[in-house]
């Protein structure tokens, strides 16, 4: 990918390199410092991102249930593409959701802290959001994960427990 991008910021720049004159004099692009100047700014945007580190993970909020977080850690795992999984309740209250004509409760949300291992040995921090539905008379469980656009960390596996 760096090298398609590279190869295309140089196929540009020896694209726009020309000789032109004018009434006051000429001037020349040079495309090969057009080219280095592309590589050395992928390089260094590739090390800003590596720089990010991974938040603390949280304590678990009032509204930790371990029942519950065992529930999803095996719904993460059963599919086989996680190795294990760890869920922390972070919130300590639940957001209630509610229709908004009638205003009969329809479901919860909770932030929740997820960390999981893959089968290649990476553990990952990922900040969720965890929502169950109202049916009948009761939440009904595990719920299902809302996909959030928060970045997710590698971390070592040690930090999460797993």
């Amino acid at each position: 990918m760096k090298s398609e991008r590279a190869l295309r910021h140089g196929s540009l720049a020896i694209a726009m390199t020309c000789i032109s004159l004018f009434a006051t004099g000429c001037f020349a692009l040079n495309a090969a410092a057009g080219a280095a100047d592309a590589k050395e700014r992928e390089e260094r945007e590739a090390a800003e991102k590596a720089k990010k580190e991974a938040p603390p993970i949280p304590p678990a909020g009032k509204i930790h249930d371990a029942a519950l977080a065992k529930q999803l850690e095996d719904k993460m795992t059963e599919k086989g593409t996680l190795v294990a999984a760890k869920v922390i309740f972070t919130d300590d209250e639940w957001r209630i959701e509610r229709n908004e004509n009638t205003g009969i409760v329809t479901g919860r949300v909770g932030n929740a802290t997820v960390v999981y291992k893959q089968k290649d040995g990476k553990c990952i921090q990922d900040p969720s959001l965890l929502r169950q539905e109202f049916v009948g008379n009761d939440f009904v469980g595990p719920g299902t994960w809302a996909l959030m656009m928060n970045e997710k960390y590698e971390i070592p596996c040690e930090k999460g427990g797993l």
